[in-house]
């Protein structure tokens, strides 16, 4: 009877057992029938165009079976996020890798993202599985373009109502490395004067810039600068920048930060000086409905050789108001002054304050011909040191840049800018009355 009994219970405990382990063995293999009902409905859902039902559909289809091939293409279609449709077509190509479309498709958001070297080892990919194919042979051409070193010279010239000239010849490189990065260096020769005295400056910098995420911007350059002048001994110091840029998606906030040394070589003055400025920046751009809300703010130290250091404190807020089609327009207020009066060839005043209406436009996208404007007017007023605010006077500025497609290798770049304003936005003028105008003429050439 004892074993009756015993016998009784272990039937029972592995039954008690076997439920969930059946259970189980029924979640882990799919139902064929249930995972084909599902992707039917999912791909009518994806032909109507039904995005939101779609992509709940292929989920289920994915919960059901991870593995299922055309749902993960789909949902790499349907993905409004480059990030994410990347990480579905790589998931995708793992499960077919002899499909040249799903290795195009991988290679299409590699450089949505700014990974060339890897799109370029996707469409490679492709192109050895369907050599014939246009669209495969397309994106081939396409992507070594994009991924192949660069090189830029150009020519640069730059005036202001100070009588100050500069003519300026730079020469950039740079290739692609991995990760959404380039790599590239700079050397740049200028030639100052006033009509009354000459200086020169020579600059060369290593520098690294990248897309690690497609959200977040970085850019790194270290280098030197040799300072010479009509009346001092040639002197070589250090110059770095870095830049921060993230943006959230769809349209989120974005947050800004920069720090930058560099010479204040606008005239011989400043360039016998030594003049350097040491500037930290940050900015944000914050969603407000139909609005965009900016706020920054800068501290930057003026060094020169012939007194101390000068601080110099800024702050800037807008309400821009999106246009569309690359256009917008914006109010904006400026503020910023310096700790004292300077001696050493640079106008310093306690206070500046610049109120102005500004409007920029981007043209032409990744088109043959693309554009840009930053056009900005308003009043301006400013206080000397020990002196009362004075009046309001008409602040003018403008800056535009075109590119223009020579031929698939070379493009040819143009840039002006030009202000009339009582003060210098970048605080080197030498006098208060002041006018500025510039112009550079570039080729980028890329070498296949």
């Amino acid at each position: 009877m004892k074993k009756r009994s015993s016998g009784l219970s272990l039937a029972v405990a592995l039954l008690i057992l076997a439920v969930p382990l059946a259970s189980q063995t029924q979640r882990l293999t799919p139902n064929p029938n249930q995972v084909a009902e599902l992707l039917g409905q999912a791909d009518a859902a994806f032909a109507d165009e039904n995005r939101a039902l779609a992509e709940k559909l292929y989920r289920q289809v994915l919960d059901l079976d991870p593995h299922q091939s055309r749902a993960l293409f789909r949902m790499g279609q349907l993905s409004r996020d480059d990030e994410l449709a990347l990480g579905w077509f790589l998931l995708y190509i793992e499960q077919e890798p002899d499909d040249a479309w799903g290795w195009l498709a991988a290679g299409d958001k590699y450089l949505k993202v700014g990974k060339t070297v890897e799109a370029q080892r996707n469409y490679a990919r492709a192109a050895k599985l369907a050599p014939k194919a246009e669209d495969v042979l397309e994106r081939l051409a396409r992507g070594r373009l994009r991924v192949a070193p660069t090189l830029e010279p150009l020519e640069g010239y730059a005036g202001d109502s100070d009588l100050d000239r500069t003519w300026r010849s730079q020469l950039r490189g740079d290739l692609a490395l991995p990760g959404g990065y380039r790599l590239g260096l700079m050397a740049a020769h200028s030639s100052i004067g006033d009509g009354s005295a000459d200086a020169t400056l020579d600059e060369g910098a290593l520098r690294l810039e990248g897309r690690p995420r497609q959200s977040l911007r970085l850019d790194l350059s270290i280098g030197a600068v040799r300072l010479r002048s009509f009346e001092a001994e040639g002197w070589t110091t250090a110059q770095a920048g870095f830049r921060f840029r993230w943006r959230g998606p769809r349209g989120g906030p974005s947050l800004e930060a920069r720090a930058q040394r560099l010479p204040l070589g606008t005239t011989p003055l400043l360039v016998a000086n030594r003049a350097m400025k040491n500037e930290a920046r940050l900015g944000m751009d914050l969603p407000a409905g139909p609005l965009r809300i900016r706020l920054g703010g800068r501290a930057a130290s003026i060094e020169t050789f012939v007194e101390t250091a000068n601080r110099r404190f800024q702050g800037d807020a807008a309400v821009a108001f999106p246009l569309g089609a690359g256009g917008e327009i914006s109010i904006q207020y400026h503020r910023l002054g310096f700790e004292r009066p300077s001696g050493a060839g640079y106008f310093a005043p306690r206070l500046v304050e610049t109120i102005e209406s500004g409007t920029t436009w981007d043209f032409g996208g990744e088109g043959r011909v693309s554009a840009s404007l930053d056009l900005g007017i308003g009043l301006q007023r400013l206080a000397r040191s020990a002196e009362p605010t004075g009046p309001w006077k008409i602040a003018l500025r403008g800056w535009g840049a075109i590119n223009v497609d020579l031929s698939p290798i070379i493009q040819l770049r143009a840039e002006a800018e030009a202000y009339s304003a009582p003060f210098a936005p970048a605080g080197v003028a030498v006098s208060a009355d002041w006018r500025y105008m510039a112009i550079s003429l570039g080729l980028l050439v890329r070498l296949r």
